[in-house]
């Protein structure tokens, strides 16, 4: 008879990490080394922040199942009458409204769909979590949110009809950020204008804590129980290559969400669109990816200031 083997016991949560949402590293050992110190370490101040709302988590569990009936989902949402409310209105919103405004929870569920109901959960609890932030906290937060709409508009005006779920992907592509400064291990309001550059900043997090704002969010949203192509998406974001290489939604997902980052950038300080194409949005490879032009881009830069100024309303 063969000896039984007893499993071995667990590792610490750091060492259990899928090494596919690493990035590489001259120095992996030394990454690896750290971030069991450091990343650990913030995974258990993230269990003490406010969990998702009740009904929220009962709502995303829901839709996952292909068989759930529309009247269950609204049964659901009818116990949180401000969930409702948001719920309802958002399906009104310019992101999402279709034809005539819609009069009943019922409708709202009909026309968002069971992808969006779950997409928009997590928004609300989400920001809910960040919402009395200050200052930088507050431009990260909106940025998020103008990301996730311009993310949405890119894809509906480009017919990207496999994109994910790109508004969430868009939304949480900065939530480690917001959560190192909820746990005051950095600060963003400080940095130089070269470190505050679109991929350099992460670079200045590993240089500082051994890991970056991508790699955070992506765990905690596996924590929070949010698929792993959006948190694949979130920690490739800074990586397009490794994405790129990868293909299929996640790819799409860090593209599209690379590209509304710049352009939510531009669009956060002026309403109206740069006088040239050229140059402004930098990111050349990703325009490759997508097989867009520049001046593809600017053509829906009146379509992305609407967007982001109706999310901002809508998730302010």
């Amino acid at each position: 008879m063969a000896q039984q083997r007893h499993a071995p016991p667990p590792l610490p949560l750091a060492e259990t990490v899928l090494e596919r949402l690493w990035f590489a590293d001259d120095d992996p050992e030394r990454t690896r080394s750290e971030a069991s110190k450091s990343l650990a370490l913030e995974i258990a101040r993230l269990k003490g922040l406010k969990p998702f709302p009740v009904v929220a988590q009962r709502v995303m569990a829901m839709v996952q199942d292909p068989e759930v009936r529309v009247q269950d989902i609204k049964r659901a949402l009818e116990t949180d009458p401000a969930l409702s409310a948001r719920t309802l209105q958002v399906a009104n919103s310019a992101l999402f409204s279709v034809g005539k405004p819609c009069q009943t929870l019922e409708q709202a569920v009909v026309r968002l769909g069971t992808r969006t109901v779950h997409d928009l959960m997590a928004t609300v609890a989400l920001l809910g979590m960040f919402a009395d932030v200050r200052e930088a906290g507050k431009l990260i937060r909106d940025h998020s949110v103008g990301v996730a709409a311009i993310a949405r508009t890119l894809v509906r005006l480009n017919g990207w009809f496999s994109g994910g779920h790109v508004f969430l992907a868009g939304l949480m592509h900065d939530v480690g950020k917001l959560l190192l400064m909820q746990t005051e291990e950095m600060r963003y309001d400080n940095l130089s204008i070269e470190d505050a550059e679109v991929d350099r900043v992460h670079l200045h997090e590993r240089k500082i804590l051994g890991y970056d704002h991508a790699v955070l969010g992506a765990h905690a949203m596996t924590a929070w129980k949010i698929g792993e192509p959006i948190a694949k998406a979130v920690a490739y974001h800074h990586q397009p290559g490794r994405a790129y290489a990868e293909g299929g939604d996640v790819a799409l997902m860090v593209a599209i969400v690379r590209l509304a980052d710049r352009i939510d950038r531009r669009v956060a300080t002026s309403s109206e669109p740069p006088t040239s194409a050229e140059h402004w949005l930098g990111d050349l490879a990703t325009l490759d990816y997508l097989r867009i032009a520049p001046e593809d881009v600017l053509r829906g830069y009146p379509e992305f200031v609407t967007a982001r100024t109706d999310a901002l309303r809508t998730f302010g």
